[in-house]
Order: structure tokens, then C-alpha cells, then sequence
């Protein structure tokens, strides 16, 4: 932890560590050094700083009126027994601050309320009501607001202030939501007239965990002081939320530690995406080169370093093959070759730095390297021109081709882009350029039968609809995904995304998914060689090659099994299947090492999640199941009608996890993280999927709601100068405020909504403008205007219009809440259309409410540390009318029926303000069946597919003090009318929260809980009928307008709906750590054998790691000697130049000795070292984990 302050002249901090229950050690203070005049002021910092610096202290925290914090040095003597010395200093919570921590603990619940008897005011009589049972009335504080429920509808205030002793609270906003049962609504009115507008002076007093009571009393004024009249409420809370030795001290039982953390991860929801294409045999996408763009189509290669394509002039290229022109230079402004003192990882020659490229297939091409603009999108030639797109341009450096043979001359794609963890990669340069939040893509894609010059984007022949595979660079797109993500741990700190094999299963008679269809699906253990599978350079995801390939070892136990299982031997000869025998042929189970093995807190049943081991391996629960079913390894050829394997056991060191066992997953190659991911997906997305996932990047601009008329020219203008000047034809000046709603609210980079406002008025040729937004999802605009003294006396409310007949509201196109801003909150305006033809603010119908999606807390894991991925297909919906304020219907009632059963005791697991709808789409009859629409003779569309999230917000998560003076720098700046500041840029520009474990713990049951909500019967037929009666939605119902209206009018199309699944996401990502692969001790006995054993596989595995090949002109043409592949696999044996500038050989090796020692629990008992060979323990003493390390290293370098 850290500690901090102002020591009266300067500022200071430094290191808090050793905190027990009653002491703490600070660490050496550092202070800013301003010099301060007064020599009493130096002198007491002097002096305070030296008490605290460096020092164990012990402390104590009294909950008086004041919440005391006392400090005492420490006499501690020799032999361990502790003293409390004299007290050094004494800390007091500021006033302002006291009521607001203490009332913020936790939600009240209210136990009696005041009901006036006639008139409200301090002199009527009132009586004392108990709340009716199970309509509990709630009273949270959140900033400077109070939310709740009345036990019917749910309510925010629009302003709460609390000092130490009183609260004032602002006018109140409700839903209104009619309760039928009996004095409901009357109790509701009570509330809502006693709370509203009105100041009360408060009692909290904290008894006991199941005890403490807060008493809200009247403000009496008497002889101009204000004294504390009657009780108006009393209300009570479960328990309070205070530190272990404060909740010790009042005699409550703690029964763990809390321990203040801060966690590593996010959401990964800032990303860029772009369509992927199927070429023969492999996937490739669009990137767009030079000044203006041309379009050129590379091999996403996750198993090279480098990107290169003919350029003009190349020597037999195959131009008439590929999809587009060779590169023209000569057409490119912003191209430029490297000259020879430039060169990255290539030889000069004759003033060019050339470098090439060979595969063992006979493929190889030779170019000159080359930096210019560049970026990805799609093939129209309107991509090209995107704003989003033209947002991600990267100065890229790659191979600009000369000559090609092999496959590269008739292969579909212009060229290749390496993808591996390798800093010539774009993702790797992209986000090296702030262009990408994250250091990470996912690919997804599924293999199509037929291929054109113009690439495969639609599954279907419906070109108005197209179907698209997707790239995504700097984050996770789960949209079309069918399963959690799950993670396996990338062994290899640089070069290739490698992960480590521990098993492989034959799963019997099929299965399309991980998790089997039945218990008739038994699953048979192959019996491989686990050292010589992860040999050599280990097992690579490379979605370059076609194909997987798993080492020779593995062929016969393989053999084995298929044998057993089939009836017949493998082979890798084609074969005359049916679809049905197709689908009753094997899968094929690899199970690989976790990339963290500690169990996720909200994963208590791991065999149900699909993707993990769990009872498959009770040793090692964690680890990741990659599925590859027969329809994704038995290659299909429409001339010959056959089905050919595509699993191969032919390698001599490690293997490859090909394209074919990445097919329909969506794959996180996450070298950030040092992980990659795995969840089953249709790998399906629209047009309009590419659109608003793009909105996310790290460089976007706010974007604003049309603007309404909050206050008119005549109510501005000063009207005694008509009264003055006699002249009703005399010109007022004043000014017209408009209010817009914040549908975005941008990233850093970005433009701002201050900005984006002055620049459209701009545009529009309006004249001098004002701008100030809240951070809370709304922007005014300030303008001038005039107005002659006959129509200001003649105008009335609203400027003397009225409104407009018709559907005003959806003209105006408002009612619907803004984005959820960067402070957590959200707000609605009612707008209306005019007889004027504009559209005015309806003042009376202005609400907020808190939220927790979208900019607060996305990259935050303390803040949202948990959010809740739904499926819902809904029968009759119709995605084509989706809208906004359908999505809002719609996340009203996924929040009421969510929480139905626990409106009554307040203790409702999430609000509408929490839910987001990530995709509306069309659910089609062929998006259930395995072969799609190729079994189907009409894909018909069956209704609406929603993916829904709900985020799970830790209320008491802390936030640090960089991020609250940025809050306060953001009020500074919207009050001067300067740039608006969001949380939602680039990690390193956001400080994270930290938080408690438990209440991690907490949260993660209420995960579990809503998914046990969702699995309930007729879910969705609930929030139809929730929707029906919902009367903000009256008038989309009666219209037809909204997308539910068919299956809300029959409940059979209601019944037939249902939550298709639904599962947690963790967003704290861990430390990636491992406790070992100790499932190696069923193979040996003996705890020596075992050491033995686990450290005799790191010398087998990477001993053959490749390291970097240190020269002065370095050898730029690059072969490659293990590959079987028949498509482009780039070499393993040579890192580039670029990397060799960057690092050095033994932190590479370091590096790599590191994650094996992890990996192998190796911990700081190091085992030891004897005569060059790794052995057991006792032969060699090593005092510190870095000599172990150390010693690994240099055993590894020498092979």
C-alpha cells in the first residue's frame, strides 16, 4: 500500500507495508521540496516527517463523532513481545467527509417511516409507520446523490448533500411502475413527500453488525438557528463494512483479513475489427497501403514475423492470381525505402536493405524493406476512406516483394502478415503508436466449401446480408462467441504464441462442442509422451498452416485408441463419408496448460464449465480442453466427394495447432498477458457488428444527441427596456440554452464533447457558442439570440409554442438515456416537438441514474470485476426493428425480472443502469444446424438473437487519489470550457481502483446468482409480459414498432423463447500463475524422481530454443528445416534484427527460464545444479531464486 499527505508546506508519500491488525510499517517518505517562509511551518514538518518515516507504528481507530485515528511508536522488545510507546500523533476525518463515509458503508433499509397528516410542514401532525412487509423501502448514497427503492419503483434524487450532522436532499426522480398490491402506492407517496427537497439532521449509530440504526430528524428553525425537531424515519442495515481491527475493536467477529488489492485486466473492449476472407487453404484480410490507400490482401500468419507483398515490377509475381494490383511506390506520397543505414532486419545492397523469406514446401519471396501508411479494414473501396479506419494508421514498416516462387505466385492473397509475438508484427507496432489499448488480436473464422477471386466473406448467398469472419486487433470481441473464453498459457516470451500439450483424449461418436452431448460420449486417454510433444520449440497456434501436426510420438498410442474406438486404423488417405457418419467419427481432445491455475472464485462447478478440465483432470481442474470435431479435421473435397484427415503425427519436435483446430473458436493471441484464449463461436457477424465494435477504438470522437431547447430567447432578455424605450418592435439580446444528450462520450485521444459541439455549430454557420458538459451525459450549449419586445411579452412557457401533434417525442428522438459517462451516471431528457418546429426540453423530466458499463469502470477489474455474458433467442423478435429505446424497454425489464424476488427485501443484484446489449441480430434456422444452411433447403428467420451483459459494480472499490484529482481537474475543465476528460483511454493513462478480496467474493455470488435467475423457466416469456405492462412502452406496442410486438400478441412465440446459455467473466486476468505441472508425479514415484523428472523436461523441451543470431551485416535470407506443412510456415530458427537491437541473448533466455521454473514449480528453494545436469535438490546449494535462474540460463544457452 501507500501513504500520503500534505505535511503543511509540502507534499509527501512513500511505501505502507507490514499492515496487521493494530500496526503498520511506513517505508522512507520522499517529499516535494518548496521552500516555505515561515520557519515554525519548516520546523513542524521537519518534524512530523521524521516521526513517521521509516518507523513501525501502532494504531487505533475510534467511530466517535469525529472517526479518530491514533498513532503510537513501537517499544517492541527483543525477544517479540509487542509495546505501545507514547502517542506521536493524532488524525480526525474531515467533517465534510464523516457523514458521507459512514452513511456510504452500506443500503438502509428503512424500518419506519413519517406520514404528515395534512399540510407538510414542520408544525403538522405526523404519525410513525412501519414499512410493509416485503416492499422494503432502500436508502443508498452514491456521490452526491441518494438512490433506493420504494418498495415499488426505484428512485434517484437529483441532488443530496451531507456534512457531518445533516443531510439535505434535492427533488426526487422515480419509475412509474403501478404496484397493485395493497398500500403500496400510498406508502410510495408517503416516502417520496417526506424525502423530497428537504434537510434533516442524522444519528448513525453503529451498535452492532446486525444493529446499527441511522435516524433521520426534521430541521426546526427557531430564533434563526436550526435545531433537531421530530423523528421522520428510522433505518437500519444489515452490517457495516469497516476494516478488520475496527470491526475487532466494536466486538465483531472477522473471520479472514481483507486484504487491498489492485487487479490487473479489463473488458478488452477497445479494439478495431476488420472482416477475414478464406482463401485455399487459408484466411486473409485487407490492409490498406500508402497516400491515397491501395488495397492489398495478406495471409493472417500467426507462425511469421513479417509482412510482405509484390510491389510493382515484381519479377513473376502472379499478379493474374491474386486479388488485387501490385503496390505502386511511384503512387504513394508517404512511401519510403530504407536506405543502408537504416536497415531493421536486412543486408544492404546496392542501396536497398534486402531481406527474404523461404518455406520447405518451396515458397519463398525476396523483397526490400519499406515503411508507408497502413492500416486494416475491408475490401470496398469506401473502407479505404473511413474515418474509423483512417484512425488506426500506423507508420509500418514491411517487405515491399520483388520476386516470388512456390505458392506465393498462385496463391488467392497479394501477400502474407506475420502475426507472431514479435515487434515487426502491426498489432505489435500499432499499439507501440497508442494506436491499440491493448497488445493483443483474436482471430475468428470458419472454413467456407468454395472459394472466389473476390474472397469469402458470406457463409450465405444472401449478399444483402453478408456474413463476415473477423480480425480483431487490441481486444476480445465476444459477440458471436458460444462459450466462455478460457485461457492457456503462453510458455514462450517472445517469437511464437506456444502453448504446452499435457493430454490428448479420443472422444467416442462425436460431438461439435467440448462438453459431450451425453454420457454415451466416453472419453479415451491417449497415452503420449508428454516431453517429446512440447520438444524443440514446443506446440505453436499458428493459423498460417492448414493443418495441425503433433509429434511422431504421439502416432502410434494415437493409433491405438482410434483403433479401439473405430474399429479401424487412422490414415491419412481420403475416405467416402456420409454426413452422418461424418458426425459420428471421433473428437479429438487437447488439453492445455492453464495459463492461471488458481480457481476463479466464481467457478465453483469447473465441470460445467465448458472449456476447462475439470473432472476430465481432478489434478489440474483449470487447464484449457481445446475440441476439435471430425467437421473441422476431415477436409472436404467437392470434386472427388471424399473427406481426407488433416491431423498429422509426423513432427520430430514439438507441433503445430493449425487453422483447421482454430476453426469456429474465437482465438485471443494476447502477448501482452502472455496467454492465449479459447471460446467456441459462430464466428458470424454482420455489416453492422464491424460498424459499432470499431466504436470502441482507442481514438474516438464524443458523439452528440440532436440538440432540444432547455430555455428560450424570452425568458433571458431583460423586458424593463421595452417598459424604458417604449418600443415594442425594440431587438432583445439574450440567449437560448440546449441541452443534448451524450450518446458516446469518446476516449482521450479523441475529440471532445465540448469540441464536437463547437465544431458542428461551426459547420452550420451558427454564431458565438458556449459549451459544458457534466461527465454525466449531457452537454449545453450557450447561444445568442434576439428577440423584439412584442413577441418576448407576447411569449409564455416554452416561448409561447405548444407542441405539435403526432409522435413529437420520436421526432425529437428523445426519452432515451445517454451513454454511461466516464463518472458513472447517466440521464434522461423528455424532448417534444413544437409548433416552432423545434424541439424543447420537458423540464419537469429530467432523470439520472448510476451505470456501470461502457466508460465506467471498462478497463477497471476492481470497479466491474465481474460481468455476466447472456444468450437470449427470442422467438417472433425482430431484430431489423431495433433500436435504442428498445434496448432501453428491454434492459428495464431484464433488471425488474432479474431482481423480482428480491424487490421486497432491497437486495437487488444489479440495476437497468448495469445492463448493455452488445448485438441484436436475426436468429436463423440455419444458425442450429451443424452443416448451416447447406442441410437447409429455406434458412428461415425464426426471431432475434440478443447478447446481453450485465457488469457486476463494486461499490466499495477504492479509487486511487491520481484518479479522484482527475475527476476534479474534469469539473475544472467542463467549468472553464476546455477539453472534457474520460476514463476511457489507454490504461496507462487511468490510475486503477484497488479493492478487498472479499468483496470480490461477495460479488462473484452475486454472479452466480443471476446466472441462476437466467436458467429459469419461461425467463424471457416473464420479461415479455414485463414489457407488455411496462407503460413506458405502451406506445411502441400499440404502434408495431417495437421489435418484441409479435411475441408479446402470442405467448406461444413467448414460450418457445429462452436464455440459451449464460456464464461469468472474471475480469481480473491474475498473474498467470501456475502451481506447477504436478501431474507429472503419476508417472513417477518418489519426490526425487519427481524433481528429477520436471527439470530434466525444461533442458529436453528448450534446450532447442532458438536465441538470436548476432552478426554485423546479418544473413537476411531465412530457411527452415522442420516444417511439413504444405502452405506458408514461416522459420523458427532466427529472430530479427529489429529484436536483437531491442534485447539481449540471456534476458531472452532469462525470460524463457523463468516461465519454465513457474511452470514446473521450481520455487525459492531452488532445486540444484551438479556437473552441467539439471538433478535433484542437495547437490549443489543455490541461496535466491535469480541464482537459480541464473544458473538455468546459462544451462539452457550452452543446448
Amino acid at each position: 500500500g501507500r501513504v500520503g499527505g500534505h505535511a503543511g508546506c509540502n507534499g509527501y508519500g512513500g511505501d505502507l507495508v507490514n499492515v496487521t491488525d493494530s500496526k503498520f510499517t511506513v517505508g522512507p517518505l520522499i517529499s516535494t521540496m518548496m521552500y516555505c517562509m515561515d520557519d515554525r511551518v519548516m520546523e513542524q514538518e521537519e518534524t512530523y516527517l521524521s516521526l513517521l518515516s521509516d518507523q513501525t507504528l501502532h494504531y487505533a481507530v475510534s467511530l466517535g463523532n469525529e472517526m479518530e485515528l491514533v498513532l503510537q511508536n513501537d517499544l517492541s522488545s527483543d525477544d517479540g513481545g509487542e509495546v505501545e510507546g507514547e502517542v506521536i500523533a493524532r488524525f480526525v476525518l474531515l467533517p465534510s467527509l464523516v457523514g458521507s463515509r459512514k452513511l456510504s458503508l452500506s443500503t438502509w433499509n428503512a424500518k419506519q417511516i413519517a406520514i404528515f397528516i395534512g399540510d407538510i410542514n414542520s408544525s403538522s401532525t405526523i404519525e410513525m409507520h412501519s414499512v410493509l412487509k416485503n416492499h422494503t423501502i432502500t436508502l443508498g448514497f452514491e456521490s452526491n446523490r441518494i438512490y433506493g427503492n420504494t418498495g415499488c419503483n426505484s428512485y434517484f434524487s437529483l441532488k443530496a448533500t451531507i456534512s457531518h450532522d445533516k443531510l439535505y436532499v434535492g427533488r426526487l426522480a422515480t419509475t412509474r411502475k403501478l404496484c397493485p398490491d395493497e398500500g403500496v402506492m400510498e406508502q410510495e407517496d408517503a416516502f417520496k413527500n417526506l424525502m423530497s427537497e428537504r434537510s434533516f439532521f442524522y444519528t448513525l449509530r453503529l451498535n452492532d453488525a446486525e444493529n446499527d440504526e441511522l435516524v433521520l430528524a426534521e430541521v426546526v428553525m427557531e430564533g434563526g438557528n436550526e435545531l433537531e425537531g421530530r423523528v421522520l424515519a428510522r433505518l437500519s442495515r444489515p452490517s457495516v463494512r469497516l476494516t478488520k481491527h475496527v470491526r475487532k475493536k466494536f466486538g465483531v467477529h472477522v473471520a479472514t483479513t481483507e486484504v487491498t488489492t489492485k487487479k490487473k485486466g479489463g473488458l478488452f473492449n477497445a479494439y478495431q475489427t476488420t472482416p477475414v476472407h478464406q482463401g485455399y487453404g487459408t484466411h486473409f484480410a485487407t490492409i490498406w497501403v500508402g497516400t491515397p490507400p491501395q488495397r492489398k490482401s495478406v495471409i493472417i500468419d500467426t507462425g511469421s514475423h513479417y509482412t510482405a507483398f509484390p510491389c510493382k515490377g515484381c519479377n513473376g509475381c502472379g499478379e493474374e492470381h491474386h486479388t488485387d494490383k501490385y503496390f505502386d511506390p511511384d503512387e504513394s506520397s508517404t512511401f519510403h525505402a530504407l536506405t543502408c543505414s537504416e536497415c531493421q532486419s536486412a543486408t544492404c545492397l546496392k542501396g536497398k536493405c534486402v531481406f527474404s523469406q523461404s518455406y520447405t514446401e518451396g515458397s519463398s519471396w525476396h523483397a526490400f524493406e519499406a515503411i508507408d501508411k497502413v492500416f486494416l479494414g475491408g475490401r470496398d473501396p469506401s473502407d479505404a476512406l473511413s474515418p474509423i479506419n483512417n484512425s488506426f494508421k500506423t507508420d509500418f514498416l514491411f517487405g515491399c516483394a520483388v520476386a516470388e516462387t512456390g505458392l506465393f505466385v498462385t496463391q488467392l492473397a497479394d501477400g502474407i502478415m506475420g502475426m507472431s509475438a514479435h515487434p515487426s508484427t502491426l498489432p505489435k507496432v500499432m499499439y507501440d503508436q497508442e494506436k491499440l489499448e491493448h497488445n493483443m488480436f483474436s482471430i475468428c473464422f470458419r472454413r467456407e466449401l468454395h472459394v472466389s477471386k473476390r474472397g469469402i466473406l458470406a457463409g450465405r448467398e444472401d449478399m444483402m446480408k453478408q456474413i463476415f469472419r473477423m480480425l480483431t486487433l487490441g481486444g476480445i470481441d465476444t459477440r458471436a462467441d458460444l462459450t466462455p473464453m478460457v485461457y492457456a498459457r503462453n510458455v514462450a516470451s517472445t517469437g511464437w504464441f506456444t502453448v504446452f500439450v499435457k493430454n490428448i483424449y479420443v472422444r467416442e461418436q462425436g460431438g461439435q462442442s467440448v462438453s459431450p452431448d451425453g454420457p454415451h460420449q466416453k472419453l479415451q486417454r491417449v497415452n503420449a509422451n508428454l516431453f517429446e510433444m512440447n520438444s524443440g520449440k514446443g506446440v505453436i497456434v499458428d493459423s498460417g498452416t492448414t493443418d495441425t501436426y503433433l509429434h511422431r510420438s504421439v502416432a502410434g498410442p494415437f493409433n491405438e485408441v482410434w483403433e479401439k474406438v473405430t474399429g479401424r486404423k487412422y490414415s491419412n488417405s481420403p475416405v467416402a463419408l456420409s454426413q452422418k457418419d461424418l458426425l459420428l467419427l471421433p473428437t479429438v481432445l487437447i488439453q492445455l496448460a492453464a495459463y492461471d491455475d488458481v480457481p476463479n472464485p466464481v467457478r465453483n462447478d469447473l465441470e460445467i464449465i465448458p472449456g476447462l478440465a475439470g473432472d476430465i483432470d481432478p489434478s489440474s481442474p483449470q487447464d484449457i480442453i481445446l475440441a476439435i470435431p471430425a467437421t473441422h479435421y476431415m477436409e472436404y473435397s467437392p470434386s472427388k466427394r471424399s473427406f481426407t484427415p488433416r491431423l498429422y503425427f509426423t513432427e520430430s519436435k514439438g507441433g503445430v495447432i493449425g487453422s483447421n483446430a482454430m476453426q469456429r473458436h474465437n482465438v485471443l493471441f494476447d502477448w501482452e498477458n502472455r496467454r492465449v484464449g479459447f471460446a467456441e463461436s459462430t464466428c458470424e457477424y454482420e455489416a453492422v457488428d464491424l460498424q459499432s465494435a470499431d466504436d470502441a477504438n482507442v481514438e474516438v470522437d464524443c458523439r452528440l444527441g440532436n440538440p432540444s431547447l432547455q430555455v428560450s430567447c424570452s425568458e433571458t432578455v431583460d423586458l424593463s427596456q421595452c417598459d424604458r424605450h417604449g418600443n415594442s418592435q425594440l431587438t432583445l439580446t439574450g440567449h437560448e440554452i440546449w441541452t443534448r444528450i451524450v450518446d458516446a462520450p469518446g476516449t482521450m485521444q479523441g475529440t471532445s464533447c465540448e469540441q464536437v459541439a463547437i465544431s458542428e455549430n461551426e459547420k452550420n454557420g451558427g454564431g458565438k457558442i458556449e459549451v459544458q458538459c457534466d461527465g454525466k451525459g449531457i452537454c449545453q450549449e450557450v447561444r445568442e439570440c434576439g428577440i423584439t419586445c412584442a413577441n418576448a411579452h407576447a411569449a409564455g412557457d416554452y416561448g409561447g409554442v405548444s407542441p405539435m401533434s403526432g409522435t413529437s417525442k420520436v421526432n425529437c428522438g428523445g426519452a432515451t438515456w445517454s451513454a454511461c459517462d466516464y463518472s458513472c451516471t447517466q440521464t434522461r431528457i423528455n424532448t417534444i416537438l413544437m409548433t416552432d418546429g423545434k424541439c424543447y426540453v420537458e423540464r419537469a423530466l429530467e432523470f439520472t441514474r448510476p451505470c456501470h458499463i461502457q466508460a465506467c469502470g471498462r478497463s477497471d477489474p476492481c470497479r466491474v470485476p465481474f460481468v455476466v455474458h447472456a444468450i437470449l433467442k427470442i422467438r417472433g423478435a425482430l431484430a431489423s426493428h431495433w433500436n435504442k429505446r428498445a434496448e432501453e424497454v428491454f434492459s428495464d425489464a431484464f433488471a425488474s425480472i432479474v431482481n423480482e424476488k428480491r424487490q421486497e427485501n432491497a437486495n437487488v443484484l444489479f440495476g437497468p443502469g448495469d445492463v448493455q446489449v452488445l448485438r441484436a441480430s436475426p436468429w436463423r434456422a440455419s444458425d442450429d444446424a451443424i452443416f448451416g444452411e447447406a442441410e437447409l433447403e429455406v434458412d428461415e428467420e425464426l426471431g432475434m438473437q440478443l447478447v446481453v451483459e450485465t457488469s457486476i459494480f463494486n461499490y466499495n472499490a477504492v479509487l486511487p487519489s491520481a484518479a479522484i484529482d482527475m475527476a476534479q481537474a474534469t469539473s475544472r475543465a467542463v467549468q472553464m470550457n476546455t477539453n472534457q476528460i474520460n476514463f476511457f483511454g489507454r490504461s496507462k493513462y487511468v490510475s486503477m481502483s484497488s479493492c478487498n478480496e472479499a468483496d470480490l467474493h461477495h460479488l462473484a455470488n452475486t454472479a452466480r446468482d443471476i446466472n441462476t435467475a437466467l436458467a429459469q423457466p419461461n425467463f424471457v416469456a416473464r420479461i415479455m409480459e414485463r414489457i407488455k405492462l411496462d407503460e413506458a412502452s405502451e406506445q411502441m406496442v400499440q404502434s408495431q414498432s417495437s421489435p418484441f410486438f409479435h411475441t408479446m400478441e402470442d405467448s406461444t412465440l413467448a414460450h418457445q423463447s429462452s436464455v440459451v446459455t449464460s456464464w461469468t467473466i472474471k475480469t481480473d486476468i491474475g498473474a498467470g500463475s501456475s502451481r506447477g505441472l504436478d501431474f507429472i508425479g503419476s508417472y513417477s514415484a518418489g519426490g526425487s524422481s519427481v524433481i528429477l523428472l520436471l527439470l530434466s523436461t525444461s533442458y529436453f523441451v528448450w534446450s532447442r530454443r532458438p536465441g538470436i543470431r548476432r552478426t554485423s551485416s546479418q544473413n537476411s535470407t531465412i530457411r527452415n528445416s522442420t516444417s511439413r506443412s504444405t502452405k506458408h510456415r514461416a522459420n523458427r530458427n532466427k529472430y530479427s534484427g529489429i529484436e536483437s537491437n531491442r534485447s539481449n541473448n540471456n534476458n531472452l533466455l532469462d525470460d524463457d527460464a523463468d516461465s519454465i521454473l513457474s511452470l514446473l514449480d521450481v520455487s525459492s528453494d531452488c532445486r540444484s545444479v551438479s556437473t552441467g545436469v539439471l538433478t535433484a535438490r542437495g547437490d549443489v546449494e543455490l541461496t535466491s531464486q535469480e541464482d537459480c535462474v541464473s544458473v538455468l540460463s546459462d544451462f539452457l544457452s550452452k543446448g
